[in-house]
């Protein structure tokens, strides 16, 4: 059976040519945060055949925010994991009428720039951009000075 195609296909197909010639051949999972050759940090993606979540990672005064453009999926279709200083971004989003069926999918992993308080990690998701602002924690007690006699 031959598979229906939509308008996006061709949208699709050129967009990835458009990123393998910007970031010289290199797909999501090679790709650094800014222009793909700067500083920063890698953004893996888990499924170099996901949806391209356009992942930037921005200073703030008192640490950073992550921003994700996922556009068409709903709040509960997404899911956020910080492990190890690593923000671990998951969702699926599957839409059928019983004729024609899409689905799209985000794995990405994001290298963080500093070592993040937990509790103070907060997300929001309006209008297709993912929002999560990460406050840098305290750094960890450098020791003690012990005088010598």
């Amino acid at each position: 059976m031959r598979e229906q195609r939509t308008p996006f296909d061709g949208m699709d197909r050129l967009f990835d040519q458009m990123r393998r010639e910007m970031f010289g051949g290199l797909g999501p999972r090679d790709r650094q945060l800014g222009d793909g050759r700067s500083e920063g940090r890698a953004i893996d993606s888990a499924d170099a055949g996901g949806w391209d979540a356009g992942v930037s990672v921005e200073e703030t005064d008192d640490g950073f925010v992550v921003l994700a453009d996922l556009p068409g999926f709903d709040r509960d279709e997404l899911s956020i994991r910080l492990h190890d200083d690593y923000l671990h971004l998951h969702g699926e989003h599957e839409v059928g009428d019983g004729m024609s069926y899409r689905s799209r999918r985000v794995d990405e992993r994001i290298s963080l720039p500093g070592h993040v308080d937990a509790a103070d990690v907060t997300a929001s998701y309006h209008n297709g951009v993912l929002e999560v602002q990460c406050v840098l924690a305290p750094p960890e007690d450098a020791g003690t000075d012990i005088h010598i006699e």
